[in-house]
């Protein structure tokens, strides 16, 4: 019990769970909206690869926005509570715009989604972290990973469940739930409100005048208007997106550029990281893109031949064997330091792109698996899931938890918020891409035209993703050397006072 206790300290079984249920309400509705767009709101592959690229990229691209006013003005508490709010009156916007098949409250539903998730999503990692004490750090990595892995069982389920769901509640009735999941959320952080505060920085003890509140209710809604105009007008609002994007990296180089040699040198090793995470994530954005759309038009409806699937529930096997294999993985990397074998973070990435080989390539394999009824089992699906599910774990957690170690104090919630501009980059990237390989609606699916329109697609982005191993593994060796060079001037200026002194 006591070791249970300081694996998982004070508040963090708690934000764990809170991990959980985002993940059901945040990928319960996300898994739907695919479907929503084209059946719905009548919208093309094309426009609806692109909105969903949007929408998975708005949060993320906003994240640094966000991790700045929790790091600077509210805390990073506060950020979550206020986000969390939103969230769910996002989505009982989006459930009013289903109700009514109306597309503009729809948008302004997901563009109020976007504008929370941007607000609240770096600043979880944050009150997780500082909930380990300085004595405890090396358990940090460990709690993250099973954090990360314990999430994907909310989004799993949700992934799974709700598409049947729809078929008794619509998707008003599946939106909802989202949003009363999310009203939960609200309702655990009220109750445990005075340790998370604790879990929070400087700014959440600080109180906050009525004219700070005016000026950020003001800036809240001008950003809501903001992410409605570039969902509405996807194809500049994409370039608002990038924008943001590099503005954000601008000024985490400026304040490079500024810091002292120590923080430097590891500020720098998180800009190389970044280069790594953006080629990563471009492959993550793949799974609501051109993973997603495949997995629709043309997945059989069994796994092993027996358990129903429905076709939008393909990217719930990532979450699922993100689950499975969470605890697999850390222990597998505990077996490897016991027999000697310590690889650093960024060497565990060139790991990665070998398994995001593996996945992408069995994905052209199985285009020429066609059965009679004109589908691919969803096994090939699940494969490539497995597949990808490992190169994720790799990524997904420890990617945190080094941009969170790295990070200077005061940029913890900003440099998270970094992480998210890597994935919102690439998925915009991503979901460009993935329109060369959008369809008519009325298109016959005969084996040449699978093989014409996805083959070479993913067999490429398999290829791509081989050199990314070449290149990490050099990248590494890198980031490798400024950490090995900070912490040398770390123990420079420590030492420093004593030989004064002596």
């Amino acid at each position: 019990m006591k070791d249970m206790s300081a694996r998982l300290p004070g508040i963090v079984p708690v934000l764990i769970l809170r991990q959980i249920l985002w993940g059901a309400a945040f990928y319960g509705s996300f898994i739907l909206l695919t479907r929503f767009f084209l059946d719905k709101l009548n919208y093309s592959e094309a426009q609806t690869i692109m909105m969903l690229g949007a929408f998975g990229a708005i949060g993320p691209v906003c994240s640094a926005i966000g991790g700045f006013v929790a790091d600077r003005y509210i805390g990073s508490f506060r950020a979550v509570y206020i986000g969390y709010s939103f969230y769910a009156i996002g989505l009982a916007m989006l459930s009013a715009g289903a109700a009514l098949i109306n597309a503009p409250l729809s948008i302004l539903g997901i563009a109020v989604i976007g504008y929370s998730r941007g607000l609240s999503s770096t600043s979880p990692t944050v009150l997780f972290g500082n909930s380990y004490n300085e004595t405890n750090q090396d358990r940090f990595q460990e709690g993250l990973t099973l954090n990360y892995s314990l999430n994907n069982l909310g989004s799993f389920g949700a992934k799974y469940v709700f598409p049947f769901i729809l078929a008794f509640v619509a998707y008003q009735g599946s939106f909802m739930l989202s949003s009363l999941i999310m009203c939960g959320i609200l309702v655990l952080f009220y109750v445990y409100r005075k340790p998370l505060r604790a879990a929070g920085n400087a700014m959440d003890h600080r109180p906050l005048s009525l004219l700070f509140w005016g000026i950020f209710g003001a800036g809240s809604l001008f950003s809501m208007g903001l992410i409605y105009w570039v969902f509405s007008n996807l194809d500049q609002g994409q370039y608002l997106l990038y924008a943001i994007g590099f503005a954000a990296i601008g000024y985490f180089i400026f304040r490079t550029a500024k810091a002292e040699s120590s923080d430097q040198l590891r500020m720098i090793a998180i800009l190389v990281m970044m280069v790594i995470l953006i080629c990563f994530y471009f492959y993550y954005g793949q799974m609501m893109t051109s993973m997603n759309i495949y997995a629709i038009n043309l997945m059989g409806d069994e796994i092993l031949g027996f358990i129903p699937v429905k076709p939008e529930s393909g990217v719930a096997f990532n979450p699922l064997w993100c689950f499975i294999l969470g605890g697999p993985v850390v222990g597998f990397y505990a077996w490897l330091e016991k027999k000697g074998f310590s690889f650093s973070i960024p060497t565990k990435f060139a790991f990665a792109f070998v398994f995001t080989a593996i996945g992408f390539s069995l994905l052209a394999l199985s285009t020429q698996h066609m059965n009679e009824a004109g589908k691919i089992s969803a096994n090939w699906i699940l494969m490539v899931h497995f597949f990808q599910a490992i190169a994720e774990l790799i990524v997904g957690a420890l990617g945190a938890g080094f941009l969170f170690q790295m990070a200077p104090k005061d940029l913890s919630a900003f440099t998270m918020g970094m992480r998210s501009i890597a994935l919102s980059l690439s998925g915009l990237f991503a979901a460009r891409l993935s329109t060369s390989i959008a369809l008519p609606k009325d298109i016959e699916f005969t084996q040449s035209v699978v093989e014409s329109a996805y083959y070479d697609y993913f067999l490429k982005l398999a290829i791509f993703a081989g050199i990314m191993v070449f290149v990490t593994i050099f990248l590494s060796r890198v980031i490798n050397r400024l950490v090995e060079k900070s912490r040398n001037v770390d123990q420079g200026e420590t030492l420093t006072p004593a030989i004064t002194a002596s």
